[in-house]
């Protein structure tokens, strides 16, 4: 008994040694997923706000261009006013000078041709100034349209860096999110393995049991969260919808609903031997029918953002057991 209890010590010392490591590691990956969320929190930000600048700049090109058409149009017209001021100055000016030359031309007409050329020829120069500065504004308004398509080009160009950046970021972060729940399931097993050890070493003080037990059972999800034992059942803590298997051939002697229990499956597996999974399951198998170990019997459903709850319970003579030890590969359950 005493080399018993001090091979179980070794035991123990090991397996938290193995444990260790591996936590660790896993401390240092939820880091790093951590802060590779933030980075993509942030180049979303970024994106968002560029995007944002990018619209602004777009509603601007708009009323610019807008702005623009209504001065070329403003252009055109001041053109042709100025063009028919240009041939009214040179009427006035041919008949001015026709009327100077003219020997039969009295006084008061040349004073009223003259009159008439120098309002003719304010009138042009009026013309001309409101062209010029026409001129400018249109070169005005064309510079502020370059530079806008440029700024949208080169905002174009920063949204593109920010979703390629984004891109690689997210692949990484996807890629130490799958490293992450990989090690999460090895610390679980690790875990799970130092709990049994313990419970080895708590039964070592109990009668040896010389033959070894001819019956384990696996475990009914493959992909979960966490496992919480109790000294009846095991509750595993899930969060996507994944298949629910049989851990050992039997009959269906139950599948439904029960009372406010929720979905059940129950199994006879022989020998007085019984298994009992509830939770929230899309239910594919029904009463009688015969299954093997690893038999798909239902779904998972997860109907929000919380995880979800799946209780197994493995019951002899209909007494619920210590199911924790019924998960052993290494036969610690005293069949």
């Amino acid at each position: 008994m005493r080399r018993t209890l001090v091979l179980f010590s070794l035991l123990s010392f090991s397996v938290s040694a193995a444990v260790k490591k591996p936590v660790d590691e896993l401390a240092r990956y939820r880091s790093e997923v951590m802060q590779m969320g933030a980075r993509l929190s942030t180049l979303e930000k970024e994106i968002a706000n560029k995007n944002d600048l990018y619209v602004t700049s777009l509603t601007q090109i708009k009323q610019f261009e807008s702005d623009v058409k209504l001065y070329r149009d403003e252009l055109k017209k001041k053109r042709k006013e100025l063009h028919k001021a240009q041939l009214e100055n040179k009427s006035i000016l041919q008949s001015y000078l026709l009327e100077s030359e003219s020997e039969s031309s009295e006084l008061w007409q040349r004073k009223v041709h003259l009159e008439l050329l120098k309002k003719a020829q304010d009138k042009l120069i009026q013309t001309e100034s409101e062209l010029t500065n026409f001129d400018k504004k249109v070169i005005e308004f064309d510079e502020k349209l370059l530079a806008l398509r440029n700024n949208e080009e080169e905002l174009g160009e920063v949204i593109k860096e920010l979703e390629n950046r984004k891109k690689s970021t997210m692949d990484s972060y996807l890629a130490k999110v799958d490293e992450k729940k990989k090690l999460e399931k090895k610390v679980l097993s690790q875990k799970l393995t130092t709990r049994i050890a313990k419970v080895k070493k708590q039964l070592s003080r109990a009668p040896i049991v010389v033959t070894k037990p001819d019956r384990y059972f696996g475990r009914p999800v493959d992909d979960y969260l966490s496992f919480t034992p109790s000294p009846k059942g095991v509750t595993f803590k899930y969060q996507a919808t994944q298949p629910v298997k049989a851990v050992g051939s039997g009959k269906i002697v139950f599948a439904g609903d029960l009372s406010s229990y929720g979905q059940v499956v129950l199994i006879d597996h022989g020998e007085e031997i019984r298994t009992v999974l509830l939770g929230k399951m899309n239910i594919k198998v029904k009463k009688n029918d015969l299954v093997n170990d690893g038999d798909i019997l239902a779904y998972t459903v997860n109907d929000s953002k919380e995880a979800q709850n799946l209780y197994f319970e493995v019951r002899k003579k209909n007494t619920a057991q210590n199911t924790i030890l019924w998960l052993d590969q290494n036969g610690v359950s005293k069949i």
